[in-house]
């Protein structure tokens, strides 16, 4: 989804080689990959280039973060996922890595333009944003929705990058679901993003799972994976795209609510293992799951 962010959330440190699920499900779109993992660049809008094979040099090595030495004032903006238009009134709130249940510093709301200043105290690594806003009976009024595990300039006093953050609509998360066929089960939670190489270049050819356990994928009874067109930018049904294209998005819906799971990305990370049939853990994301709540993120390779 959004492609201002990566997906990658935690990255917890453990990995694993070979996939640990007995009998990959196409039905809920988790099956072996056709090809090898590879790397694209979106020349114009919805027109993408393969560049060759990912670059996967930063798998599990130790992560190069650098805790924060500056508070950071962030401006930034709210914007809708599928539209792109600017939202107004949304309140934001800081927290650090995944800890949504500890706020930190003061937040900020989203002007009438959408335009938004936030400060991030110091001392911190990777933060992520919580984005509410009353509910006005209309479509555009957003579903809380989470970006996590964003990662900005220690040093910096001034950012402006990520230059937006984005909510979901309520009527994308209506939507995004019956494009595929589907009604989003309300009560369920849902999770979006994009994957990226040690690059920063979108990957392609990976399945995705939300799994119970760290390190191996045991998917969460009822949820489903679904991989986007890079050709229009929106998701299709699993007879259309078993793995994800040259946009690297992807969606799990019909979450079912849960304190811990595990958002994974699997892939071949090379042409011999396409041939061996030897699966490996690119990435992977401890997140909560909440009701009706949307969790997007920085997805990339596994860090230890």
């Amino acid at each position: 989804m959004n492609r201002t962010v990566a997906l990658s959330l935690v990255l917890a440190a453990c990995g694993g080689s070979d996939n640990k699920m007995t009998t990959p499900d196409a039905d809920v779109g988790f099956n072996k990959p056709k090809a090898s993992l590879k790397a694209n660049t979106e020349v114009s809008d919805n027109n993408w280039m393969e560049l060759g094979a990912a670059n996967l040099a930063c798998l599990n090595t130790p992560s190069d973060d650098v805790t924060s030495t500056v508070d950071i004032t962030l401006n930034t903006s709210v914007k809708d996922f599928q539209s792109g238009n600017f939202v107004p009134g949304v309140t934001v709130a800081l927290f650090p890595d995944i800890d949504i249940a500890n706020p930190i510093g003061a937040g900020a709301t989203s002007d009438q333009t959408g335009a938004l200043s936030i400060t991030i105290p110091m001392g911190h690594k990777r933060i992520g944003f919580k984005m509410t806003k009353v509910d006005d009976g209309t479509s555009v009024s957003p579903l809380d929705t989470f970006l996590l595990n964003q990662y900005l300039d220690p040093g910096m006093a001034t950012q402006t990058s990520p230059d937006k953050i984005q909510s979901v609509s309520r009527a994308t998360a209506a939507t995004l679901p019956a494009l595929i066929g589907e009604t989003r089960s309300v009560g369920t939670g849902v999770a979006a993003g994009a994957l990226r190489d040690c690059d920063k270049h979108e990957m392609s050819n990976f399945v995705t799972v939300i799994s119970s356990t760290s390190g191996t994928a045991t998917p969460i009874d009822g949820s489903e994976s679904f991989y986007f067109s890079d050709a229009v930018g929106l998701p299709v049904h699993h007879t259309q795209q078993e793995a994800a294209s040259k946009d690297g998005l992807f969606m799990l819906i019909q979450v079912p609510p849960t304190p811990m799971a595990f958002v994974q990305a699997w892939g071949f990370a090379t042409d011999a293992d396409l041939a061996s049939g030897n699966l490996t853990l690119i990435s992977e994301l401890q997140v909560p799951v909440l009701a009706d709540t949307v969790i997007t993120g920085s997805f990339e390779p596994l860090r230890k």
